[in-house]
């Protein structure tokens, strides 16, 4: 932000402050980045101890489950997509309110440049930096927040899949489950466990809220 020192007016521009305020879109819009983190996270299975030689192995039993279709469909990641939209939405508002405040600020101060001494001008270019870093510490931290909030409601979502497919492939006899999306070839569709998971996930989480702070 440069201003000129001696006789020519400067040109007090917001043109770096705007594009690092524009920068600070929310991160987690759309939820997209946790959807695709849901979706690769692996299953969490209880260890089990090594058979030994003289041991009969156990016949492994497969089942799938469509990680995506559940992500699309469960009602806990549609009450988070709706706070995700609802909370981009506040965001933007904020970040919207605050460059308009420092574009007046700008104004005002770009009025008195002729009017000051070079020290008084300085001095108030100074308070205006000090605003523009102000607003955008508080930008950056109101975003921080608000991934950390969407990340720990990402990781609840996970892990109550996680156990809800162990529920149902325990009481089914399944002894290992894999993703659809890795999936050539199946024969039997009766190997596919999701809608029984979908309906006992919505069942046992209808919905997640995302604990953002005031």
């Amino acid at each position: 932000m440069a201003f000129a020192r001696r006789t020519t007016p400067p040109a007090v521009c917001l043109s770096h402050a705007r594009a690092a305020l524009a920068a600070l879109v929310l991160g987690f819009g759309g939820l997209a980045p946790l959807e695709a983190a849901l979706a690769a996270a692996p299953a969490k299975a209880a260890a089990k101890p090594v058979a030994s030689d003289s041991q009969q192995k156990p016949v492994t039993n497969i089942a799938v489950v469509d990680v995506q279709f559940l992500l699309e469909k469960c009602s806990a990641m549609q009450s988070m997509k709706r706070q995700d939209s609802e909370q981009t939405q506040k965001f933007q508002a904020e970040q919207s309110q605050q460059e308009q405040f420092l574009r007046q600020a700008e104004k005002e101060l770009a009025s008195q440049r002729t009017k000051l001494g070079q020290e008084d001008f300085d001095a108030k270019r100074k308070d205006f930096e000090q605003q523009v870093a102000e607003v955008q510490r508080r930008l950056q931290e109101r975003k921080r927040q608000l991934d950390n909030a969407f990340a720990a409601a990402s990781a609840q979502l996970r892990d109550n899949m996680v156990r809800v497919v162990g529920e149902v492939a325990r009481e089914n006899g399944f002894t290992l489950v894999i993703p659809r999306s890795n999936i050539i070839y199946m024969a039997d569709d009766a190997l596919d466990i999701t809608n029984t998971v979908l309906s006992r996930l919505n069942a046992t989480l209808p919905q997640i809220t995302v604990n953002v702070p005031n």
